[in-house]
């Protein structure tokens, strides 16, 4: 197989000052580095922020969201509401096992593509509108929940032996349980920054001990995704610039 040597690039991921700037090549041709890049759909950052694939991923569903409003607006409400779950929620909530910001900025900017569609879907541009009534009124959870849910649901899969993905050796079974706590709790591991803080693992273990025990020890996928959410609902948001 042949590499396309103009679509590789170099990313170190680093919070060095001076990182290692070794030049690699392939095929005698020197790569070029990137702050970013994307993979799979998801574009990766040199220091772990989402940001930049929030810019993306919002830009295009805000444009779906333009066509949908150009070419639906004599239609009924649950058609406008269908096509946006069918073609706009998909790009926002793609992958979100991997990726899932976590300051208030980042995580409003892609809300505001939500609250754009519910009042695309019920014609109410007034500025004296809650919007915040329209989406309950619509029965959709907030994006930020829904990710945190697909988390918990991979966590869920990956224990189980749903997918073909092993647990890391930093996820350990946690050494002191609880009366309050269920008995599949695991130890969160330690970190000082925010992007190890916020990553899969120690963010799914911290929403996942949370969780009460009827929910962990469901006895199915089904069963586990329809009292997960509600659980996630309910979880206490932190006060300050970051979300749980």
């Amino acid at each position: 197989m042949q590499f396309n040597i103009s679509k590789c690039a170099i990313l170190s991921i680093t919070k060095k000052r001076q990182p290692s700037n070794f030049q690699y090549n392939i095929l005698g041709q020197p790569l070029v580095r990137a702050d970013q890049h994307e993979y799979l759909g998801v574009t990766i950052s040199h220091d772990l922020q989402w940001s930049d694939h929030c810019s993306k991923i919002t830009k295009k569903a805000k444009s779906h969201l333009g066509f949908a409003r150009r070419t639906l607006s004599p239609c009924n409400q649950g058609v406008k509401a269908r096509a946006y779950q069918a073609l706009m929620r998909p790009q926002l909530d793609y992958a979100a096992e991997a990726w899932n910001p976590y300051t208030i900025t980042v995580v409003n900017r892609i809300e505001q593509v939500q609250r754009a569609a519910a009042r695309f879907v019920f014609r109410d541009f007034r500025r004296t509108t809650s919007v915040s009534s329209l989406i309950n009124t619509l029965g959709w959870d907030q994006l930020h929940t829904r990710r945190l849910a697909s988390q918990l649901t991979m966590f869920y899969k990956i224990q189980h032996g749903l997918v073909n993905i092993q647990l890391p050796h930093i996820i350990l079974p946690a050494t002191y349980i609880g009366r309050h706590d269920h008995q599949l709790k695991y130890s969160i591991p330690e970190a000082t920054i925010d992007c190890y803080k916020y990553a899969y693992y120690p963010r799914a273990v911290r929403l996942w001990n949370q969780l009460p025990s009827a929910t962990v020890l469901a006895p199915s996928l089904a069963t586990f995704k329809e009292a997960a959410l509600p659980a996630v609902r309910g979880m206490k948001v932190p006060v300050g610039s970051r979300l749980l």
